[in-house]
This record gives C-alpha cells, sequence and structure tokens, in this order.
C-alpha cells in the first residue's frame, strides 16, 4: 500500500476531514475560490440510521455498511452544507441474505388480513437476520472496522481530491459534458480559452456518444458513468474544478449519482458556490407537435414511432429544463421557439482545418454531398429520390457521407462542390459551417424561426424538398452565381463561427467582459 493509499485509509478509520485539492493549492501558493470543504464520517454499526446533519460549509460524506448488494447513496442539501449518505455492501453473504428478506417484506405489501400475516413474519425474520448481522459485527469489532474501512475505501478515494491544479480565486473555470456533440463542448471550451483572459475550460464525452472520435478533454466510458465509485470522483473533480458547469442536454453533472438529468444536481452546485446553465441541441429541447404546427416540412409525423418516443422524451424533460430557472443556450436559434428564455450559442470551429484550396464547381458534373449524421432530422428520406435521379441522368454525382470518422471530414467536404444540410428542422448546423468555412455551396431548408435570429448576409443557399431539384439545375446552369455565394462562406465563419462570437456569448454566463 502506498503511503497516499495509507493515508486514505487512517482517515476513513477515524472519520476525519481530508485535505482535497484546494489545499494542495494554498500549499504551493495558489488561493482558489472558496468551496465546501470535505469531510469523511464512516459507521461500521450495521443497519442503523445516520441523522443527515449538515455541517456548515462542508460536504460530509457519511459511510455505513449496506443492507442490499449494491451501493446506494443519497443527499441532503441545505444553504450552508452537503451531506452524502452512501451505503457500502461489506460482507456479501450477509448482505445478500439480508436483501433477499428486505425483498420479500416488500413484496407482500399491501391489503389483506393474510397478506399482512405473513408480511409480519417476513419483517420477523429480516430483524432476526439484522440482530445476528449486529451481534456477528460486535464480537469481531476490529476486524469487522477492518473489513469496513477495506470496503469503504475505493469509494473514500475517489471523493478525497482532484489532482488538478485549480485556478486562481479571480479565474472562473468553465467546466461542459458530458456530450459533446459534434465536438462542440471541446469547441467552445478552447473558443473562451483563447478569447476570454484567464478563463480556464473543461470538455467531458461519453465515449458513447462521441463515437466518431471528436476531440474531448475528459473521455467518460459507459462504465464509468455508471460506477458510483466514478461518480464520488466526478463530484470531487466538480468541486474542486469549476466555478461554472455548462449541462450539456440537460444531463447530470455528476453522472448518474443524483439521478438522469441536472436538475438533480443543482442544489449541491449552489450549496458548493458554482453556477449552472445549461446547452441544448435538439431533441431534448425540440417539441415535436409544435414543430409539426409551425414548420411545413417538419419531420415529426405521428405515423412515425420515433416521432412519439421524441415527443415522450421531450414532454418528460422540457419542464424540468425549463423549472431550473438558470442561463440557458442553444446551438441552433430556431430551438429558442421551444425555449424561449434560450440565447444562441453559435458553433464554433478553426476554419483553417475546414479551408479548401480548389474552388468549387469548375467541373462539368459537380459532387453534391450529404452528411447523414440523422437521416430522420435532416429529411434524408425526402430528398434522396431526386438527388438519385439527377446522379442517375449525369447532372450531378451525388455522395453520401454515413458516419465517417470526423478526421476524414475536411477533405471529403474540400472535394464537394455542393454540401446539403437538412431538409426537415429548418435551421443550419454544423454541416452549413464547414461546408461554409470550406467555401463549397451550402445549401439547406431555412424556417422563418431560424432566420429572424440569424444575420441578414448568410451565404446559404435555401432550398425545401420540393424546390431542391429546380435549385441543382439552376447551379448546374449558373455556376458563375453559385460560385460567388460560396466564395462568401469563409469570411460569415470567421466572423460568426470560428468562436470569437460563441465566447462572447459566454462571458456574461462566465462573469467576465468580452474582448
Amino acid at each position: 500500500m502506498s503511503d497516499r493509499d495509507s493515508a486514505v485509509a487512517a482517515s476513513v478509520a477515524a472519520g476525519v476531514a481530508i485535505p482535497d485539492a484546494r489545499q494542495a493549492a494554498e500549499d504551493r501558493g495558489f488561493t482558489p475560490p472558496a468551496r465546501l470543504r470535505r469531510v469523511v464520517v464512516t459507521h461500521t454499526d450495521v443497519g442503523a440510521e445516520n441523522s443527515p446533519d449538515p455541517v456548515e460549509g462542508a460536504y460530509v460524506l457519511r459511510v455505513a455498511p449496506a443492507e442490499t448488494v449494491e451501493v446506494t447513496t443519497s443527499v441532503e442539501v441545505c444553504a450552508t452544507g452537503v451531506v452524502r449518505s452512501l451505503r457500502v455492501p461489506v460482507d456479501p453473504v450477509r448482505t445478500a441474505e439480508l436483501a433477499a428478506a428486505q425483498a420479500a417484506v416488500e413484496a407482500l405489501d399491501g391489503g389483506g388480513v393474510l397478506r399482512g400475516l405473513r408480511r409480519i413474519m417476513a419483517q420477523r425474520d429480516l430483524d432476526a437476520l439484522r440482530r445476528a448481522h449486529r451481534a456477528e459485527a460486535e464480537r469481531d469489532a476490529a476486524g469487522w472496522a477492518a473489513r469496513c474501512a477495506r470496503a469503504y475505501e475505493p469509494y473514500v478515494r475517489a471523493f478525497a481530491a482532484d489532482d488538478a491544479t485549480p485556478p486562481p480565486a479571480s479565474a472562473p473555470v468553465l467546466g461542459i459534458g458530458p456530450t459533446n456533440t459534434a465536438g462542440q463542448g471541446h469547441a467552445w471550451a478552447r473558443a473562451v480559452e483563447r478569447q476570454l483572459p484567464g478563463v480556464r475550460a473543461e470538455a467531458a464525452a461519453l465515449t458513447s456518444a462521441n463515437t466518431l472520435g471528436y476531440p474531448s478533454d475528459q473521455p467518460i466510458g459507459t462504465d464509468e458513468w455508471l460506477s458510483t465509485r466514478w461518480q464520488l470522483g466526478r463530484l470531487a473533480q466538480v468541486l474542486d474544478r469549476y466555478t461554472h458547469v455548462l449541462a450539456e442536454c440537460g444531463m447530470p453533472a455528476f453522472g448518474r449519482l443524483g439521478g438522469s438529468w441536472v436538475d438533480t444536481d443543482l442544489a449541491e452546485l449552489r450549496a458548493a458556490g458554482i453556477t449552472l446553465g445549461l446547452v441544448l441541441y435538439g431533441s431534448e429541447a425540440r417539441d415535436p407537435a409544435a414543430h409539426r404546427a409551425r414548420v411545413e416540412f417538419s419531420p415529426f409525423d405521428p405515423r412515425y414511432e420515433l416521432t412519439h418516443a421524441l415527443q415522450a422524451k421531450v414532454d418528460r424533460l422540457l419542464p424540468i429544463l425549463r423549472e431550473l430557472d438558470v442561463p440557458t443556450f442553444v446551438a441552433t436559434p430556431d430551438l429558442i421557439a421551444d425555449v424561449p428564455n434560450a440565447v444562441w450559442l453559435p458553433a464554433a470551429l478553426d476554419p483553417a482545418e475546414w479551408r479548401a484550396e480548389t474552388p468549387p464547381l469548375t467541373r462539368k458534373r459537380p459532387v453534391v454531398v450529404h452528411v447523414m449524421t440523422s437521416p430522420f432530422l435532416r429529411g434524408t428520406a425526402r430528398i434522396e429520390p431526386t438527388l438519385r435521379r439527377l446522379h442517375d441522368i449525369g447532372l450531378i454525382e451525388y455522395r453520401r457521407i454515413l458516419n465517417r470518422p470526423a478526421a476524414e471530414l475536411p477533405a471529403l467536404f474540400a472535394d464537394a462542390d455542393v454540401v446539403l444540410d437538412q431538409f426537415a428542422c429548418g435551421a443550419y448546423g454544423m454541416t452549413s459551417c464547414r461546408s461554409m468555412a470550406a467555401g463549397r455551396l451550402t445549401i439547406c431548408y431555412l424556417h422563418e424561426s431560424a432566420t429572424e435570429h440569424l444575420p441578414a448576409d448568410l451565404p446559404i443557399r435555401a432550398a425545401d424538398p420540393t424546390s431542391l431539384a429546380d435549385v441543382l439545375e439552376q447551379v448546374v446552369a449558373e455556376p458563375d452565381a453559385a460560385r460567388a455565394l460560396a466564395a462568401r462562406g469563409p469570411a460569415y465563419v470567421a466572423e460568426h463561427h470560428d468562436g470569437r462570437r460563441s465566447a462572447r456569448v459566454l462571458a456574461d454566463f462566465l462573469g467576465v467582459a468580452a474582448e
């Protein structure tokens, strides 16, 4: 066992405060923002209920033996402190017996005399098991305490400290995550670091949602996301490292420690003095029924099962997000119709990465590319018959881009003449930004719910599923006009999507002045 492991084990046994990264930073001459000090209190008494009394200015982790085979956790938050009760299985055999006995009692819930008598007997069996377990632990108190310490140690270690160097007190640190959709969490993090002096930012990304390989500062595996041990470590990291958290898609800040959505983390974040904001991308906030009522080419046909699944998600989640009453940003401006208090946070990218040397539309048969990252939401089924017909008659060369790694996309865009974004939702997204940065002719369906928030000089050729064929035929017939429109794309992206505007939008949230 290392010196650090021995120290952690000793702190578990003693039930004392454990140093966090703030103290380590102070020892090195830093003065990080005030944070809740973290305290661990351990118990070895079996089945005892511990009063969750918050300690002023502290985040208390109370650890005790569990009666279930799984680690369980609950939290109590007040204005001055937080108490999280953690139950950890210590004796697998006894824990399994207790869990089975508890399940037998719960299975007999309900009315009826016979059921009530059986419930009384089952409760007596459970009580007898608890007494036997407690007596066994008391007979070998030292051995039981050692077993508890070994069981608790990984969770206390995770909760103990974050090894990252905290920032000076005056410098905000922003944590973004956990989806990194289209690499935007990472791009916004880099943008605020470049454009807002002194601000630091990090982006976390669930690997299950980042299958195309976009960069992130902290990849999160699915097993980690669901692990109580990892969640406690993430909690420690957030408490030590961040002054602001931007929750993507309304997902929680501490993994599934509190629940499925970030509303369960809000009280803890506020108690720790950490500011929460939301950034929404689409399906978690776009109301299919309302969208269908206002957008002519809406993809949310009630005949489709996916429409009902997305409607159920929004009906459940959108009221939660609206009631949070925290700063809210949306990745595309059409979402303001569903979240009226939201602010558009423009997508960010590095224009140099997408710059193409060759001009578009110099070939007799232009290459037309459609990126199919989400065919349902992009209206792919509505436009592909048109594209295949024009391909078959030799007017265009149609190419589909489906699930290609992020690193391959710049070359694929550079080899295109025309890039098609979406033809259903009504707003341009990352595909259009990349296409404009590459100087390609960009065609997209734009609805007024988006265009009312967009600059008037947007260099995108508007089309919808019914007009796309005519637009492409005109592009082929008049390539000079199309090239001129495409040539305006790089300057537009440099002004609105190179990260500077995104950083300005986030400056107020971070409490700093934008240059």
